[in-house]
């Protein structure tokens, strides 16, 4: 790099923006770095439309095909790692962890930066199920390029933790939620219905996972007060509903995301506990707070750093505390404000873009040039 040019930065990542790890941790943080003299620049492992093609697909074969399209583009984004001052790996650098990538990456640029979200050592994304197609995985990969990088990002405490056990220079940068974008719209905060609006967004996947665990809840609340549960997510093969619960599933898109999010009187972030999901980052709660909703969220991981109790948000665990947790949002609209606007404020002091930038763009710098 010469001096006065900007620090050209090449981020890896598992998938295109429209998956919410690569573009909370990689995507949206491109313009935001041009200030700190960074030209960063974003390849995943598989460029859109294709990755949606076989992603979404229930084909096996197209799936194959898929993690076949991944090695191939990896050549050619391995070889392009060299042209950058630094290499900052998001995640992992295949879904299905091809043996010999990492090593590879390494020699084509050893100024290596790993970031993760989630508790991803010691497996797969994706594993194989058959044994001649397993005996090209290492499951032990992301161990190994955090042990290469000269530092290693990690999105919440419990997985500072994990990735300290192979590197001793370990960052803590929450997932930044852009507060910009994600801002109070109180008019739109009504519906039609004249009903408490109580709101989930995630995955298809998510509502099996975690939303049933609360099925009983929301049968509870239904009972007591006229709610409506809305939730935002892409479209499932099977429909999701609960008995004498009114709820509705809004298709997500980036694009409105924002929009049906204003109308949440009250968002909720239920979660199963498994190491899995101790390594989440808690993004959905800082939406909420950037949003100035008012949340309850399982008492479990990333959501016990963020929430202060009681102040800007609540933390539950177990029906009895989450029927209690929302029972109160629902009869006080005060609460519901105070604490929404707690929310905002502690986004935007805290986990903001414009506070996560620096922090980033510090360990980039620290690495290219140290």
């Amino acid at each position: 790099m010469k001096k006065n040019e900007p620090l050209k930065v090449l981020f890896l990542t598992l998938y295109p923006e429209t998956m919410p790890s690569s573009r909370l941790r990689a995507y949206q943080y491109v313009p935001h770095l041009k200030k700190y003299g960074i030209e960063a620049t974003v390849i995943p492992a598989l460029p859109e439309p294709w990755f949606s093609r076989f992603y979404y697909s229930p084909s096996k074969w197209l799936r194959l095909v898929q993690y076949g399209a991944e090695l191939l583009h990896n050549i050619k984004r391995t070889i392009i790692s060299s042209r950058f001052d630094a290499v900052c790996v998001q995640k992992g650098l295949l879904s299905t962890s091809i043996r010999g990538f990492d090593a590879v990456l390494k020699r084509m640029n050893s100024r290596l930066i790993f970031d993760l979200d989630d508790a991803i050592y010691g497996r797969s994304i994706v594993e194989f199920s058959r044994y001649f197609l397993k005996i090209f995985q290492d499951p032990d990969q992301t161990k190994k390029i955090s042990s290469y990088s000269r530092a290693v990002i990690a999105g919440n405490g419990h997985l500072k933790e994990l990735a300290s056990q192979y590197n001793s220079n370990v960052f803590l940068i929450p997932t930044p939620v852009d507060t910009q974008r994600f801002v109070p719209i109180n008019a739109l905060r009504r519906d039609n219905s004249g009903k408490v609006v109580i709101g989930w967004i995630g995955t298809f996947d998510g509502l099996e996972t975690h939303v049933r665990l609360v099925e009983r809840v929301f049968q509870e609340i239904s009972k007591r007060y006229s709610v409506r549960f809305r939730l935002v997510t892409r479209p499932g093969r099977e429909p999701f509903t609960f008995a004498g619960v009114d709820m509705e599933l809004i298709p997500w898109s980036y694009e409105n995301e924002v929009l049906r999010m204003s109308e949440f009187d009250v968002g909720v972030m239920p979660l199963r506990d498994t190491p899995w999901v101790r390594g989440k980052c808690g993004l959905k709660i800082l939406q909420y707070m950037a949003m100035g909703i008012p949340s309850v969220s399982e008492r479990l991981g990333a959501n016990c750093e963020i929430v202060d109790e009681g102040v800007d948000g609540f933390l539950a665990s177990g029906d009895k505390e989450w029927i209690e947790k929302i029972s109160r949002l629902v009869e006080e609209p005060e609460l519901r404000k105070k604490m929404g606007e707690a929310g905002r404020k502690k986004a935007v002091e805290k986990y903001s873009l414009e506070c996560m930038t620096p922090l980033l763009a510090q360990v980039f710098r620290s690495v290219a040039v140290g």
